[in-house]
């Protein structure tokens, strides 16, 4: 915690000393708007956050949304400092003569123009295609499709039009099976009735099949204890599975088929789901891959791109995956590129097993999206010749 209060600290006063030293304006009103402004930002982010797990209402969602906003201007506004005083140290080895003005203003203004842009972005929802070799599996599977979506977050910044917009776009697809990868709600229970409702229009010949997410377990029917569950999941405890607990709300409204350290078979093809949060369940997990039926091709649904030594091991043709969101903003895409080897987004050969990892379909913690865009994925089950 000490650690952290200087970090934040010029996290928030670099941008703040930016504006006052490098703008000509000599005047008290700008000097302590410029404090105020940032001082504001710096409360939101404490507290703003809480506001929609300790309350529910349109006041709380709004506050909420608002502490993201602000985090993620200020992190842009951080990263436009860092390149402003590069820039300036370029200029003063150059014994050039520039203003301070003239070099940070379009800096500025650029990460203005990312932090709007990302509001854009996290509205939009795109179809990413992938090709599956589907040789393995049997022939009635040829040509078949399968669409995977994971990571809507449902509660606190999305809510009914957004789950409108999901599946108005899956019903377009016109998809055999149905994959959810978890984290499907998020927070409080504010907006949950009108959203499942929407969420039971979802159909296909041959169901809808899900897993949990972590966020899954911070939806309870009373805000203020979704807290408590975070500091449970932070230290990989035991998640209650109680009635109070997302999942038997939605395993009572939808008819979905929810995977838990289990599989079905649909058409002599394995599908298994995991539930690895806490010590206890990452156990269970690994025991459960180890002992699946390897006699028929298996497809693994699991919310984080992990287990992928076990999988393989286990004979796993295809794992879907979610929980990165691909890396939501500019810089986190390309650190969690490196520190997950790739796995973070998108399709990866893991051994003979093939890993696909979504980006997202919905806002999570990181609003504006400023990297990467919402997706559902549709794999094409498709024979080589």
């Amino acid at each position: 915690m000490l650690f952290q209060i200087p970090v934040v600290t010029l996290f928030y006063a670099l941008p703040a000393w930016s504006l006052i030293h490098w703008l000509p304006i000599e005047s008290g009103f700008w000097l302590w708007g410029v404090i105020v402004f940032f001082t504001i930002q710096g409360i939101m982010l404490i507290f703003g956050r809480d506001a929609a797990f300790l309350k529910e209402g349109k006041a709380a969602r709004t506050i909420y949304r608002l502490s993201m906003l602000s985090f993620v201007l200020i992190l842009n506004l951080f990263m436009a400092s860092v390149l402003h005083l590069l820039i300036r140290g370029i200029i003063a080895i150059g014994s050039w003569d520039a203003a301070g003005s003239v070099t940070l203003i379009p800096v500025f203004s650029a990460a203005l123009l990312t932090v709007a842009a990302g509001i854009f972005n996290a509205r939009n929802l795109r179809v990413r295609r992938i090709i599956f070799d589907a040789s393995a599996f049997p022939e009635s599977w040829e040509n078949r499709r399968i669409v995977f979506f994971s990571d809507t977050h449902y509660g606190t910044l999305n809510g009914p039009g957004m789950a409108d917009i999901l599946v108005r776009k899956i019903e377009s697809l016109n998809p055999d099976l149905i994959i959810c990868g978890g984290d499907l709600f998020d927070g409080p229970k504010g907006r949950f009735d009108a959203t499942l409702n929407i969420l039971t229009r979802l159909q296909a010949p041959l169901g809808v099949l899900g897993v949990l997410g972590n966020h899954d377990y911070y939806y309870l029917s009373s805000p203020g204890s979704s807290r408590k569950l975070l500091k449970r999941q932070r230290n990989r405890e035991e998640m209650p599975m109680g009635e109070e607990t997302c999942l038997a709300t939605v395993k009572r409204a939808l008819p979905w088929h929810f995977l838990e350290n289990e599989s079905i078979t649909i058409d002599n093809v394995n599908f298994a789901g995991l539930r690895p949060f806490s010590i206890k369940d990452e156990k269970l997990a690994l025991k459960f891959l180890s002992g699946l039926d390897t006699e028929k091709p298996t497809i693994l649904i699991n919310h984080k791109p992990q287990q992928i030594e076990e999988a393989t091991k286990a004979g796993i043709k295809l794992q879907l995956s979610g929980h990165t969101h691909g890396g939501p903003v500019f810089p986190m895409n390309i650190i969690m590129k490196r520190l997950l080897k790739g796995r973070h987004f998108g399709t990866s050969q893991q051994g003979s097993m093939i890993l696909d990892t979504s980006s997202g379909s919905g806002i999570s913690l990181w609003y504006p999206r400023t990297a990467g865009r919402h997706e559902v994925v549709v794999v094409e089950m498709l024979k080589k010749s």
